[in-house]
């Protein structure tokens, strides 16, 4: 079975500050969450200028960036929710293939020390 060449883009760490969560102890409360995301694109699109103009032919992590940001912006109750919601963001980039999201949060409860979803998605459907 061939297997098509992808380019694997990622931001990892990225921490954001907001109210999320369903449990009484986290209603109105803010708290820390960390977020990794990646996006494969075409291996071509990485054959490109070495340039800030060669980057428009290819795939730009401020896209990433960006979609992450305005995500965590919006309301949301569900780690669920908010990983699906930027796996959509990005996927709806045309050079985006395939995303993984992964959401952590931390001390739901006090002997553990966080919990966390990963959501891994293509742009033809389910991913194994």
């Amino acid at each position: 079975m061939n297997l098509p060449d992808y380019t694997r883009f990622t931001i990892e760490g990225f921490e954001q500050l907001i109210e999320i969560g369903i449990n009484p102890s986290e209603i109105g409360v803010k708290q820390t969450i960390t977020l990794c995301a990646s996006v494969e694109v075409d291996n071509h699109l990485t054959h490109i200028p070495d340039s800030r103009q060669g980057l428009q032919e290819g795939y730009d992590y401020n896209h990433l960036y960006h979609t992450i940001q305005e995500s965590c912006n919006e309301p949301v109750q569900l780690l669920e929710t908010l990983a699906q919601r930027i796996c959509d963001r990005l996927l709806s980039h045309p050079k985006v293939m395939l995303c993984e999201v992964s959401i952590k949060k931390y001390q739901l409860w006090p002997e553990v020390a966080s919990v966390a979803i990963t959501t891994r998605r293509s742009r033809g459907g389910p991913t194994r």
